[in-house]
C-alpha cells in the first residue's frame, strides 16, 4: 500500500499524549486534502525498535494509505508498505488497556513457537476520543 507518513522518535509513555491530541494525523489529513489525494484506509501506527519498556526510544511512523498522483517533490513523505505476515487481534476499548491484549498475543506467539519479524502496527478502525470505550483498534504483530 502507498502511504503518506510522518516519522518521529517516541517512547511508549509518550503515546497517550500523541494519540489524544491527534496532531500527527491532522497534519497528514491536511496534506492529503492539499494534494487532492484519496485516503483509502484507516490510519496506521508502526512501531520500530519497541521493546515494551515505557522509557525506551523507538521510531514511530504514523501513516495514511492514499491513492492519487504523488508529487515527486514530496517523495520522501511517501512510501510503499509491503504486505507482511502477522498475528492480528481486534481490540475494542480505551487504549490504556491495550497492553493486556499485547501480552495475550505475545503469550500465544511463545506457546506456538512463532518467530517475530520486528514489525508492530496498529490500525485505528474507529477513534472516539470523547467515548474511548468505542475505540476499535486492530493490532498486528509481524511474524517471520
Amino acid at each position: 500500500m502507498t502511504v503518506l507518513y510522518s516519522s518521529r522518535q517516541a517512547r511508549l509513555k509518550d503515546l497517550p499524549g500523541l494519540s489524544q491530541s491527534g496532531t500527527i494525523a491532522r497534519e497528514l489529513y491536511r496534506y492529503v486534502a492539499d494534494l487532492d489525494l484519496l485516503v483509502c484506509g484507516p490510519q496506521y501506527w508502526f512501531y520500530y525498535g519497541v521493546d515494551g519498556n515505557p522509557d525506551t526510544r523507538f521510531t514511530l511512523e504514523v501513516a495514511l494509505p492514499v491513492q492519487g498522483k504523488i508529487p515527486t517533490a514530496l517523495l520522501p513523505y511517501f512510501k510503499q508498505i509491503p504486505a507482511f505476515r502477522c498475528l492480528s487481534s481486534r481490540y475494542e476499548g480505551p487504549w490504556e488497556g491495550i497492553g493486556q491484549r499485547y501480552e495475550q498475543m505475545m503469550q500465544y506467539i511463545k506457546e506456538n513457537q512463532l518467530k517475530l519479524s520486528g514489525i508492530y502496527a496498529e490500525s485505528f478502525l474507529h477513534i472516539d476520543i470523547d467515548h474511548p470505550d468505542n475505540h476499535i483498534t486492530e493490532i498486528q504483530i509481524g511474524l517471520c
